[in-house]
């Protein structure tokens, strides 16, 4: 007779210690979003046909503090990074590095990273003295051409812009429609 598992039992071994993938792969992606490449390059896919680890042992050793040590603390997995000389140093070009390590795998540069679609609006806002600081709440409908929203189910969608503040929020409260993101999403390859 097989066992029937519950959703509790799949969730109690995504993080069992018996179960080391979790912990890698969260660490892999931290890590990737911090400098720009993760510890295995194929973020995304830590399968067979995955890269290997550039830094085996430090995957590892992360996995493990992040899972014993830091109890699954993000906050905590994150000040580890940072504080770290890995992190700390400087970025600057050297162009020893550029025979040595053309990819940048050792790590002895910060690589160039590239921000999102969201954050770009975000930053033009900022630079601008728009930004609003407000936190939380429902979503929001910058102002766009009002052309665009007729394109998006036959026209039975409509979009309101939003006023006051609404309108400069970050750019993770504006609403977002699979079938017409806006444009300025769509600019920057959200």
């Amino acid at each position: 007779n097989t066992p029937r598992y519950s959703r509790l039992d799949l969730a109690q071994w995504l993080v069992s210690r018996d179960n080391p993938l979790t912990p890698r792969v969260v660490v892999n992606q931290i890590w990737a979003r911090l400098f720009g490449i993760g510890i295995v390059r194929s973020v995304n896919d830590f399968g067979a046909r995955g890269d290997l680890p550039s830094h085996p042992e430090l995957l590892d050793w992360l996995a493990g503090q992040y899972q014993r040590d830091l109890k699954w603390s993000t906050k905590a997995l994150l000040k580890t990074i940072l504080l770290s000389a890995t992190y700390r140093q400087s970025s600057a070009h050297r162009a020893e590095l550029v025979d040595i390590d053309p990819q940048n795998v050792l790590l002895a540069r910060q690589n160039r990273l590239r921000v999102e679609g969201e954050v770009v609006r975000d930053l033009a806002l900022c630079s601008a003295g728009l930004l609003s600081p407000k936190v939380g709440g429902p979503s929001v409908f910058p102002p766009m051409p009002p052309e665009l929203a007729k394109l998006s189910y036959a026209g039975s969608f409509s979009w309101t812009d939003s006023t006051g503040e609404d309108r400069y929020r970050r750019g993770m409260y504006t609403f977002f429609k699979r079938t017409l993101p806006h444009p300025t999403l769509m600019t920057f390859d959200c």
